[in-house]
């Protein structure tokens, strides 16, 4: 019952249109399945209203943007953030979606995300075709901090490099300050007071 009522909640009460011209173009046809549930869900997130212009009732559409979490699509559709991810990435590569804002990794709270902001585009009438302007969704995080860019770091680190690191400090490359706790040499051991218990016995 808990998940169901998580459904509903996902659900928007809006109806989804497709204009027959995006139907057939050819940014819609290099879509997969799961990339068109995408971009519906993006379509519905679209605001739109009948107006009577000219004495005729027309839809207009609002070009507001829209935050679109990833666990969305998990919750209706069994798609994957991974998944949902690189469809997002698809649908603003063929120009159905345009980054507003791109949204961060760090958050300070878990309450405070940085989703990123879409807004929908008209790229994908010119798709396949020399004036088609491309874009892309750039990746939130640095290249240093994906783990194929550690492995490579780590590759080329010399042998003596990659022994440092877990060699200890030596006493003497340590700043010595009040606050230092050393560790006792061989030295200090033998220069140690003898117990008197023990001064009868030498």
């Amino acid at each position: 019952m808990l998940w169901v009522g998580v459904m509903e909640k996902l659900k928007i009460k809006r109806d989804i249109w497709i204009k027959s011209d995006m139907f057939y173009s050819e940014a819609f046809k290099s879509l997969t399945r799961s990339a068109m549930l995408t971009l519906m869900r993006c379509t519905q997130k679209r605001k739109w209203e009948k107006q009577k212009i000219h004495g005729k009732k027309q839809t207009i559409y609002f070009d507001d943007g829209f935050i679109f979490p990833y666990s969305e699509m998990e919750g209706l559709f069994e798609i994957g953030e991974t998944t949902c991810w690189k469809n997002v990435k698809k649908l603003i590569e063929v120009g159905f979606l345009d980054i507003e804002h791109q949204g961060g990794w760090y958050q300070k709270h878990e309450r405070e995300k940085d989703f990123s902001v879409y807004k929908y585009s008209e790229r994908w009438r010119n798709y396949g075709t020399p004036e088609f302007v491309k874009a892309e969704k750039k990746k939130v995080l640095p290249e240093s901090s994906y783990i194929r860019a550690n492995i490579a770091r780590q590759k080329l680190r010399s042998p003596s490099q990659k022994r440092s690191c877990h060699l200890h400090k030596s006493e003497v490359d340590r700043l010595k300050t009040g606050n230092d706790r050393l560790h006792e040499s061989e030295v200090d051991k033998t220069n140690k007071i003898i117990p008197e218990s023990l001064a009868s016995i030498s």
